[in-house]
């Protein structure tokens, strides 16, 4: 596992009132968890529109079609 540092940072009363309704809701087992999953999501939105690059370039590259390889 990574090393953990503590971070604070500065919300609105309407946020934190959000993220603890969340955490009340159980869907989240605190404000940590809460923010953990919001990074998570931040993280999967920028490897999935790496992969779209990705395969746009692959789409680009000239090559023999698969099923003359065969």
């Amino acid at each position: 596992m990574s090393e953990t540092k503590n971070v604070s940072f500065k919300a609105t009363k309407e946020q934190i009132e959000q993220i603890d309704r969340a955490v009340e809701s159980g869907r989240f087992t605190s404000r940590g968890e809460f923010l953990r999953s919001l990074l998570r999501k931040v993280e999967d939105a920028e490897l999935s529109e790496k992969a779209k690059r990705d395969i746009e370039e692959a789409r680009k590259q000239e090559g023999e079609p698969l099923d003359e390889l065969f």
